[in-house]
């Protein structure tokens, strides 16, 4: 087992299909197949359902799932650290975000920043919203791309680049998929699929329920959306997601409905007040603001 085959494993596991994973990995798919067999062979059990067209994690395999994150997630958090000692400090710039970045636009933001300053190595580091902020508070990243519900204190500066709302998640022929804009309560006698607690929108879901007078009741809690998008279409329960970053999957099986309360959420920029910026901090910090005003 190498790094190498975890990667590999999660991008399976993120994309549900070999195809897709190939592509995003730019190997071909024999490739592909080849290592995640290599893996499996070395478990002596198999980490993939291959019964039908795309792919699911067996029980293993959902269980492997989160060590392979925490092991891939502390191999790039080693490599940023050895990093440090390898780049100089002015030509470098170390972020780190939750994983939103397709759904709100920032890979095309951080695009047009390294073609206007083509000298300024950016490295991003994306992980929970807790552990990206306690790389924050611990000097290994200058910036942090967060939810500001994730922000325990007011110990930090942030700066609003998106809003985005909470809408509930059902499969495309579920009695409340076209009752929008729905009272929340009307779901309360629902089974809910919720993301994980680390991820930072947990808290905010089950206040949102106890706002519409009811505690959810909850059956499973999955880091990956793609996971939970996978239980409303089996039809195990309903979510409460961002209409944004749940709209950017674009599944045919699933629909977004709106309610009635509102329930916002802001993306910011972070960085904890009286931390001096690194000139290539600033220069990030003000494309960016200047970006999402756009």
């Amino acid at each position: 087992m190498d790094i190498t085959q975890l990667k590999y494993f999660l991008t399976i596991a993120k994309y549900q299909h070999v195809t897709l994973a190939a592509d995003q990995l730019c190997i071909s798919q024999s490739s592909l197949s080849k290592h995640i067999r290599q893996l499996e062979d070395g478990l002596g059990l198999k980490l993939f359902d291959r019964a039908s067209r795309t792919i699911r994690l067996t029980s293993a395999g959902q269980e492997f799932l989160l060590f392979a994150e925490e092991i891939v997630a502390k191999h790039e958090l080693m490599l940023l650290k050895m990093q440090q000692y390898r780049q100089p400090q002015e030509g470098r710039l170390i972020i780190g975000s939750i994983p939103i970045m397709s759904q709100y636009g920032f890979h095309r933001a951080i695009h047009a920043f390294e073609q206007q300053y083509p000298d300024i190595a950016i490295q991003i580091f994306e992980e929970k919203g807790e552990q990206i902020v306690k790389m924050l508070d611990d000097e290994l990243i200058e910036l942090a791309i967060v939810r500001t519900t994730t922000l325990k204190t007011n110990a930090y500066k942030t700066m609003p680049l998106a809003e985005d709302e909470l809408v509930l998640v059902t499969s495309k022929d579920h009695p409340l998929a076209h009752k929008g804009p729905l009272s929340l309560k009307e779901a309360a006698n629902e089974t809910f699929v919720f993301l994980d607690s680390g991820i930072g929108l947990y808290d905010q879901c089950l206040s949102v329920c106890a706002r519409a007078g009811f505690n959810p009741l909850i059956r499973y809690q999955h880091t990956r959306i793609e996971t939970i998008i996978g239980f409303v279409t089996e039809k195990i329960g309903v979510s409460l997601l961002m209409k944004k970053v749940i709209a950017f999957f674009n599944h045919p099986d699933i629909a977004l409905v709106e309610l009635q309360e509102p329930a916002v959420s802001t993306v910011a920029l972070v960085f904890p007040h009286g931390r001096k910026l690194s000139p290539n901090a600033n220069l990030f910090r003000n494309f960016l603001i200047k970006w999402f005003k756009k």
